[in-house]
């Protein structure tokens, strides 16, 4: 009886020692996250702070020189002044609904389906048609891909914005083109790719990229959410994000979908 109570105290205590430890394995990961959304809010400061002050200091000082303008009877120079005004506005829409539908991921959702990934594909690649024709890119989707579960909606915008961003940075690339495809399977589920030729990315910027209001070329349009949008959707659909690169030959972004629903 004694030896049975010193092995039941012993196993107790094994069992106590490893919920312990994956208590702190929990409350590794928790402060690693909290860290990583804290990086990310201190980023959605000096956004706020510098990207929505920019138009509102162009603003202002357009209006100053509309009221000057008007006085003067320069009207040329009032309806050039009117211009720069609205599109420091048009900026600013952007961002703040860029910023709205960022934070809706995961909170908000369509409902789940079963969709063909080439009818996403094709969906997603007729609504940039308009940058692809006037950099006269040739786009590629592979046969025969597999049906994925998901957020039709979302997942068309991950393809939307991963196509955008690769007709972007085409650089001077005299026969640009786009590929989308499957190559392989991580966990059973299939790994899609978006494949460009243009300026590619240097190793050191392959997790920035990612990252909220971070753009490796400030001259680009855009407010550097895209692939930020990109990455949460598809964490959201239980799925990962990952590019591979080298400077002046083209990327390749990988991530993974779920073929069917993982709660059934």
């Amino acid at each position: 009886m004694t030896y049975a109570n010193q092995v039941a105290i012993a196993l107790e205590n094994a069992r106590l020692f490893s919920d312990l430890e994956t208590e702190l394995a929990v409350r590794k990961d928790l402060i690693s996250e909290l860290e990583s959304k804290n990086a990310e809010l201190e980023r959605f400061t000096y956004t706020v702070s510098h990207d929505l002050k920019s138009p509102l200091f162009t603003i202002r000082g357009f209006l100053g020189y509309l009221e000057k303008d008007a006085f003067a009877g320069n009207y040329d120079r009032m309806s050039s002044d009117m211009q720069r005004i609205s599109n420091a506005t048009d900026r600013m829409m952007q961002l703040l609904n860029e910023l709205l539908e960022l934070s809706r991921v995961g909170r908000l959702r369509n409902e789940s389906t079963h969709i063909p990934f080439n009818e996403l594909a094709s969906e997603a690649v007729e609504i940039v048609q308009g940058r692809i024709l006037d950099a006269r890119i040739a786009v590629s989707i592979q046969p025969n891909l597999p049906t994925i579960y998901g957020d039709k909606q979302r997942l068309i915008e991950v393809l939307q914005n991963m196509v955008d961003n690769a007709a972007k940075f085409m650089g001077d690339q005299k026969e640009p083109y786009i590929e989308i495809g499957q190559d392989g399977e991580e966990n059973g589920n299939p790994i899609f790719f978006v494949r460009d030729n243009g300026i590619g990315i240097s190793p050191e910027h392959y997790e920035r990229v990612f990252g909220l209001f971070n753009k490796l070329d400030v001259k680009t349009d855009g407010t550097g959410i895209g692939l930020a949008l990109v990455k949460r959707i598809v964490e959201v659909h239980g799925g990962r994000i990952w590019v591979e690169s080298e400077v002046g030959k083209g990327a390749t972004f990988y991530f993974t979908l779920p073929v069917k629903d993982e709660t059934e």
